[in-house]
């Protein structure tokens, strides 16, 4: 999924940075209009649900890991 960014440039959304991601979506959701940019807002979500949950699962891995040695 693409994201047309300010400058009019598609975006990977799945590329982009997590801060620029958040900072984009925040943006979009300020200036929705109607309805307009909701495929863009959704699928930036998403990305961004995606990545706090594989965050979250490596973080619990890591503490488990951790437990086990010691």
């Amino acid at each position: 999924m693409f994201y047309v960014n300010s400058k009019g440039q598609d975006v990977v959304i799945a590329d982009m940075a997590y801060p620029h991601l958040a900072s984009a979506l925040a943006k979009l959701v300020r200036e929705q209009r109607d309805g307009l940019r909701q495929t863009e807002i959704d699928a930036m979500t998403a990305e961004l649900e995606r990545r706090d949950e594989a965050y979250a699962a490596e973080q619990a891995e890591q503490a488990a890991k951790s437990e086990a040695e010691a």
